[in-house]
């Protein structure tokens, strides 16, 4: 495993190593690589179309947590 000849890394925090893989796939441009499983991408496009069919029948992220807060405590 390559993650075992960087011990440097291995020290990260969780949100750093994030970052990291983040700018490595930027850095490598193999986005384009990554495959996503049918399913996934066809429940993306549906829901990307529903949006730009009506846009205003989303919540924004804000909006979410909001309600998931008030609900739920913390």
């Amino acid at each position: 495993m390559i993650l075992e000849l960087l011990p440097d890394v291995q020290r990260l925090a969780p949100s750093q190593k994030r970052q990291l893989a983040e700018e490595l796939l930027l850095e490598a441009d193999c986005r384009d690589e990554v495959e996503v499983d049918p399913a996934i991408r066809a429940l993306l496009d549906n829901r990307l179309a529903d949006y730009e069919a009506d846009p205003s029948a989303v919540s924004t992220w804000d909006e979410v947590k909001s309600r998931v807060f008030k609900r739920h405590g913390s």
